[in-house]
């Protein structure tokens, strides 16, 4: 009989990948992205929604923010609705490049391969984006949305709706 562990591509054990270690590797990639996700909700609460700045974006649409190292946009979204509704949001957006990176340096830090994320991911039914920017979501109230040319980072800063719905 053999007592030896299979062993993945790159010689480590398969089944040194757990749960409890995607998590942590969850955890770096959102802690990677933590000063932009701060830059944001600083920039946002440093806002002063007035009507002079809703008029001047409801004729520009958007209007960018600079915050120290960082570059946003405040964006208006008109609502069809009765009484002239809107939102206002401040978008970021990465590179693709850069949050595959972000992922390829938590993954390396614990001596696993991207291979061997992604089986896990497979045999499990996980999917690490989907579980970042939902914690992401819930931890800083910042949306993202992932696309060929890049993730947009959303914070809303303003929602009509939410007074109409109170």
């Amino acid at each position: 009989m053999c007592s030896e562990e299979p062993e993945g591509e790159d010689g480590k054990d398969m089944f040194a990948l757990t749960y409890d270690l995607w998590k942590e590797v969850l955890e770096e990639v959102i802690e990677a992205q933590g000063p932009l996700f701060s830059a944001m909700q600083e920039a946002a609460n440093g806002i002063s929604l007035n009507r002079e700045l809703v008029e001047e974006l409801k004729a520009a649409e958007f209007k960018e923010i600079n915050n120290g190292q960082w570059h946003f946009l405040l964006k208006i979204e008109l609502y069809a609705d009765d009484i002239g509704g809107f939102g206002i949001s401040l978008l970021a957006a990465e590179a693709p490049e850069m949050y595959e990176q972000i992922k390829l340096e938590a993954i390396s830090k614990h001596g696993v391969s991207f291979d061997d994320i992604m089986g896990f991911e497979a045999e499990h039914g996980l999917d690490m984006d989907e579980e970042v920017f939902k914690i992401v979501e819930d931890r800083f109230g910042i949306s993202t949305d992932y696309a060929e040319n890049g993730l947009l980072f959303e914070l809303v800063i303003f929602d009509s709706e939410d007074i109409d719905n109170t």
